[in-house]
This record gives structure tokens, C-alpha cells and sequence, in this order.
């Protein structure tokens, strides 16, 4: 199999792109965006995606491409932009919702940000890792991470981060093979009629250790 190229996403990724955003925590998007129609979850990521602006928005993830098509995609942020993420997602959902599905919306959300907070001062944090189910278990996830962590170190974050659900031992393995340890775990009773956000741990690997190897190379 052909090596993954990675590039920006675009907002005509959609078609493909939202489905694997979607499959990195179906059950929390769920919790976060259903509010009474069990589809809401991915046309608000659509919708969201296309507008490009929040941490959904495709100006935020990378896709990787394999003979032209998209078979991966996953995010990178940090605390500088929290508060403009906010703003935006905010703003996405008042246009997409109603205004009390809206405001029901944004409470959950909030809780949502307890279990699986937003960055911390000094993290790239790694998030909506996707890869198409015909190619899992080839390493795509993997170079996806590398792609990420080599961003993050190109614009010198000390640590890398993610969070992962503890219902995802496999996802797990894979962050703990590639260096990361864990934190803490944060527990979680946030259900609802869609769905629910399960116990996430938190991981991160030092990289300021690498960036400080590379500048005394150069």
C-alpha cells in the first residue's frame, strides 16, 4: 500500500471528512449535539466543517490522501485559540439550532468541556482522529500522529496531548506505543437520549526534549 500524503482540508472534504471526524467519539458527539433528532450530531459537524472558523472547521484538520482520496483525517490546537473556538462554535451553533436548542446545546457542550477539556497553556493537543474503516490496522493512524506531532514540534510546543475514551483500549495502546503516558482520568456521568460521554484519560509527550536535540543539530 502507497504511503499517505497529507494536506489542509478543505470545506469540499465534506462529504468524506465529517463521517471520520464523527467516528472519532460518535457517542459524545452525540451527548454534545443532539438535541432531538438523532442525526443532528453530524449535520452540525457538516455544517461546522463547511464554515471552517470552531476546532470543527476544516481549516483546522489535516487530511491524509492515499491515490487521491481522503482516507484520514485528524486536528491539532492550542490555548491560543480557546477563546476564539468558543466564539465561533458558539456562533455556529445560534445559526444552526433553534434559540432554546441552542442555549441546551451550549450547556452541554460546557459539560462536555469537564470530562474533555480544552488545551492548557503549552500543549498541542491532538484531536478527531479519523481513519476510514477500510484502512485501519495499516498504520495510517500512526502517520497521521507523526504528521501532527511534526507540526507541533515545528512551531516548538514543549507537549504534545490528547485525550482518549477508556472505551478505547486499542486507541490507547496505540498513543502509549507512540510515547505518550498517561495523566489522569477524568470520570463521567453526561448522558442523555442520544448519547453519552464515557471516562477519558488525558496522555501527553514531552517534545521539548526533541525541539532542544534539533536546534543544537543546527
Amino acid at each position: 500500500m502507497p504511503e499517505p500524503n497529507f494536506r489542509p482540508c478543505r470545506a469540499q472534504d465534506a462529504d468524506i471528512a465529517v463521517p471520520l471526524i464523527y467516528s472519532s467519539g460518535p457517542a459524545a458527539f452525540d451527548y454534545a449535539f443532539c438535541d432531538n433528532d438523532a442525526q443532528q450530531a453530524r449535520d452540525f459537524l457538516r455544517h461546522a466543517f463547511v464554515r471552517g472558523d470552531s476546532e470543527f472547521g476544516y481549516r483546522q484538520h489535516t487530511a491524509a490522501v492515499i491515490d487521491g482520496e481522503v482516507v484520514a483525517v485528524g486536528a491539532l490546537r492550542n490555548s491560543t485559540q480557546n477563546l476564539r473556538f468558543t466564539v465561533a462554535a458558539f456562533r455556529d451553533i445560534v445559526r444552526f439550532y433553534s434559540p432554546l436548542a441552542a442555549v441546551r446545546t451550549v450547556a452541554r457542550g460546557l459539560r462536555t468541556e469537564m470530562v474533555i477539556s480544552p488545551p492548557k497553556a503549552g500543549a498541542a493537543v491532538i484531536y478527531h482522529l479519523g481513519v476510514a474503516e477500510e484502512y485501519r490496522g495499516r498504520g495510517i493512524g500512526g502517520a497521521l500522529i507523526a504528521e501532527l506531532l511534526r507540526s507541533a514540534r515545528q512551531h516548538k510546543f514543549p507537549v504534545a496531548a490528547l485525550d482518549v475514551a477508556e472505551t478505547n483500549p486499542r486507541a490507547k495502546d496505540l498513543y502509549q506505543r507512540l510515547g505518550f503516558t498517561a495523566q489522569r482520568t477524568r470520570k463521567s456521568t453526561l448522558q442523555s437520549p442520544f448519547g453519552r460521554v464515557v471516562d477519558h484519560t488525558y496522555m501527553e509527550l514531552p517534545l521539548c526534549l526533541e525541539i532542544e536535540e534539533s536546534t543544537n543539530q543546527q
